[in-house]
């Protein structure tokens, strides 16, 4: 084999590689949620949760990875900002954090299987964007929803019968 014909075979090899190496650090979409508020506030702290089924289709997509790195990226600045210290996955547990934005705008939240938010690794982006303002608008609040205490706290939004089924839960 010429010289010519090794180099050209050697040089389709490593961009085949290269491809296989973009295609298996895949972007998937999921639902990174965000604590609901009426209106998300520069400076309030928000829970972020990367559910345990997303969380484990991001392990698999990173074998050998346990750890997650999560990122806010500001549409203003369009810059990543480092959301906290990595945050270890448990198999069938969620991956939770909290979130305190620092500017205004439109921001998305990223889990990454890398300590490097610009690497190819596999990464999960938050499916909203989010809206932080400095300063709630009238009648509208940053304070999250109280975490309610006990149970799931959903029999008691349920309207009309909602307090009865909460005092019958109680009962038990």
């Amino acid at each position: 084999m010429s010289v010519f014909a090794r180099s050209t075979v050697g040089i389709a090899a490593v961009a085949a590689m290269g491809v296989a190496t973009i295609v298996s650090a895949s972007t998937a979409s999921a639902d990174i949620s965000v604590a609901t508020s009426s209106a998300y506030c520069v400076g309030t702290a928000y829970t972020v949760t990367l559910p345990a089924a997303d969380a484990a289709v991001l392990q698999a997509q990173a074998p050998g990875f346990f750890q997650f790195s999560f990122y806010d990226y500001s549409y203003v600045t369009q810059l990543n900002t480092h959301i906290t210290d990595v945050k270890t996955y448990v198999a069938g547990k969620d991956v939770t954090l909290q979130w305190t934005p620092t500017g205004t705008g439109q921001h998305q939240i990223t889990a990454v299987a890398s300590f490097d938010p610009y690497s190819y690794a596999p990464k999960i982006f938050g499916s909203a964007m989010i809206d932080v303002v400095q300063t709630a608008p009238s009648g509208a609040s940053c304070a999250p929803p109280p975490t309610p205490s006990g149970g799931t706290g959903s029999a008691s939004s349920i309207p009309v019968i909602g307090g009865l089924l909460s005092s019958l839960s109680a009962q038990k």
